[in-house]
Formats: structure tokens, C-alpha cells, sequence
């Protein structure tokens, strides 16, 4: 009966993260306090999670200028940790650079609304970006 029980405590926290999907696609805000480029930005997060790991592409936006950046992530819980890898597609004025971000966003349920939320930092690999924080709402998929 002692192994049992042992065994039910250790899967817990298997099932508990297994309860939490991440995969789909969020759409909201990108804000980054004062000093930096601009302080809202069009932010969206296409994501497939597998396991406790998640693979996907985040677009930033803000006018014309953009990028597609592919990313990956870890699950723990209701926070899925974000790290942004490679540009796979932008435009931006010659004086910028891009920002590769680091996100610890925390999974929110209102009513039937399902929302992310966190900090970002990030770095340009010359400087450190000037962080902010992302707001997210799960998109509910259309036939």
C-alpha cells in the first residue's frame, strides 16, 4: 500500500503540467518601459507544446516594421518559459536592431477566456533590450 501511495505522489506533478496546454495561438501586447523604441507593441505567439517542451514562432510588430522569430520553451505548471532563437523573417530601419526574448509567462482562465501573461527581457547580442511585459489571449480556433 506504501509503494502505491509513493507512486501516486511522484505522478502528481506529471499530471498537474499535463493539465496545462500551451499549444495554439495568442494574440495581445508587447509593452517595453521607458527608453525603449516605442512602449506597445502587436505581439502573437503560435505555439505546439509536446510534453513539457514548446516549440513555435512569436511576431512582433509595430507599423511596417516586424519579425517572425522561431522560439522554444519549457512547461512548469501554469509558466511556460520563453526563449526566442533565430529571426526567420523582419523589416526594420537600418539603425535597429532586434531583440531576442526571454519570457516567463503564467497561464490565467477567466470565465472562458484563457490569457498569458509575464516579464520579457532580451538582449541584441551587443546590448541588453529594455524589458517589459506580454499580454496574451488564447485565440479560439474557427472552422
Amino acid at each position: 500500500m506504501k509503494v502505491w501511495f509513493v507512486i501516486v505522489m511522484l505522478a502528481c506533478p506529471f499530471w498537474a503540467s499535463a493539465q496545462n496546454d500551451f499549444t495554439g495561438v495568442w494574440k495581445g501586447t508587447l509593452t517595453q518601459d521607458p527608453g525603449g523604441f516605442a512602449p506597445v507593441y502587436e505581439f502573437e505567439l503560435y505555439l505546439k507544446q509536446k510534453g513539457n517542451k514548446v516549440t513555435g514562432r512569436s511576431y512582433v510588430a509595430i507599423g511596417s516594421i516586424y519579425a517572425v522569430m522561431d522560439l522554444v520553451g519549457v512547461v512548469e505548471g501554469k509558466t511556460v518559459h520563453l526563449t526566442e532563437t533565430n529571426i526567420a523573417k523582419n523589416w526594420k530601419r537600418e539603425d535597429m536592431e532586434w531583440c531576442y526574448k526571454k519570457a516567463s509567462l503564467t497561464l490565467y482562465v477567466q470565465g472562458k477566456q484563457v490569457k498569458l501573461e509575464g516579464p520579457w527581457t532580451g538582449n541584441t547580442g551587443q546590448s541588453e533590450c529594455i524589458p517589459g511585459k506580454i499580454y496574451l489571449k488564447k485565440e479560439v480556433p474557427r472552422a
